[in-house]
């Protein structure tokens, strides 16, 4: 008896869609978190000029009784130039993709733009702080490489040099509570750094993982931990010089910062503007649409004494 099959007479359709989207990778955007949110006047040139006023000596010598007025000191200052810079990105869609697509194509298209707006502005200033922020190697490590492996002598060293330079930690102390495996952690300064870098920064002497914070509420979803006065934040677009270390491994850099060390600045009325343009905009047939972002906008260290790029491989 013949049997009608699917090879015979195939099904209309043989599939069937997932209403619930796959979740998108995402990484930590931790390159801003510790900048200073600046803005550029709209008509106002393509420069912000920002300026710094040098701290005074101070006046050892009493002034005595013999009526003579000491020499005046001079009041000086620094300048510092931001050039504002655009940038933008765009999707075009046919208008039959939105009409017969079962998945709400321009809902997502939408949302993937949004992420790489931000991203674009976190690798921005990564690449800003990569190339202009003054660094330190780590010696103290056992890897026979240079610089080696990020060692409790490395930390202690980056830190006392921003103490040393005046730079005000960005963090407040968390105090010690009574609770089981929890230690009180220090008022801290940001440490910026790859994902790849987490095995290292547990064996590291004196590091506290976030849950052993006494309230881990305080952390940050981007935060691994601490280690002495350096709260760790890691990113998976962490900042990676490849092939740099004397024996050509991957050098991982560590930006250690403490409070206005840099700044981000963006233009009044053209910060993350969103456009969709929908197909009656293009041409005589409108059939595409058109969604996308663009943003003028430039980071900038103020302090290089705040910042430190500590350069690291990995043990």
């Amino acid at each position: 008896m013949p049997i009608t099959t699917t090879s015979i007479l195939p099904a209309p359709v043989q599939q069937s869609f997932s209403q619930k989207l796959l979740s998108v990778p995402v990484p930590n955007m931790i390159h801003q978190i510790p900048a200073m949110k600046k803005n550029m006047p709209s008509n106002g040139g393509r420069f912000l000029r920002m300026r710094r006023y040098n701290p005074l000596p101070t006046a050892l010598v009493p002034l005595g009784n013999t009526g003579i007025t000491p020499p005046a000191v001079t009041l000086t200052a620094v300048d510092i130039d931001a050039q504002i810079q655009f940038y933008g990105q765009y999707i075009q869609l046919n208008e039959q993709v939105t009409l017969q697509n079962e998945d709400p194509v321009l809902n997502e298209a939408a949302a993937r733009l949004g992420v790489s707006l931000r991203q674009t502005e976190d690798e921005l200033t990564r690449n800003m702080l990569a190339a202009t922020a003054g660094f330190i190697n780590c010696v103290g490590g056992v890897n026979g490489d240079s610089p080696t492996e990020i060692t409790r002598s490395d930390v202690d060293t980056v830190v006392r040099s921003l103490l040393d330079n005046n730079a005000y930690t960005i963090l407040d102390n968390i105090e010690g509570e009574d609770k089981f495996g929890t230690a009180p952690i220090r008022d801290a300064y940001f440490a910026l750094c790859s994902t790849q870098l987490t095995g290292d920064l547990d064996n590291v002497a004196g590091f506290i993982q976030k849950n052993q914070y006494p309230s881990p509420m305080n952390a940050l979803r981007s935060e691994w931990g601490s280690i002495g006065n350096l709260r760790f934040l890691i990113s998976s677009i962490g900042s990676v010089t490849p092939n740099a270390s004397v024996n050509n491994a991957n050098v991982y850099n560590i930006f250690c910062v403490g409070m206005e060390a840099y700044a981000v600045i963006e233009q009044d009325g053209y910060s993350a503007t969103f456009i969709y343009r929908p197909p009656i905009y293009d041409g005589p047939l409108a059939l595409n649409a058109s969604v996308g972002w663009k943003m003028a906008q430039v980071p900038r260290i103020t302090n290089d004494l705040w910042v430190i790029n500590l350069r690291c491989t990995l043990a």
